[in-house]
């Protein structure tokens, strides 16, 4: 129960920058773990939030900004 917890709050931390502003993955990687969590934890939810549907690009260049979806922002209310 703890680990989901946890991952909930890095899920939660994730979606909640991308909702002030569209940030570059290695950007949204640097704030959140600085918050807290580690390199591999980021990688498994945002890979999570990005398959759902939650996150998406917001143009085709390779380092295009990440936004959240609405969605998204509808699972951060929940959560």
């Amino acid at each position: 129960m703890r680990r989901l917890t946890e991952r909930m709050k890095l899920a939660k931390t994730v979606l909640h920058e991308l909702r002030r502003q569209p940030l570059c993955r290695t950007e949204l990687e640097k704030r959140t773990v600085r918050r807290l969590g580690t390199h591999a934890s980021f990688e498994g939810i945002f890979r999570f939030l990005v398959q759902g549907g939650y996150v998406q690009k917001s143009g085709q260049e390779h380092r295009a900004a990440y936004r959240i979806t609405e969605k998204g922002a509808k699972f951060l209310e929940v959560i």
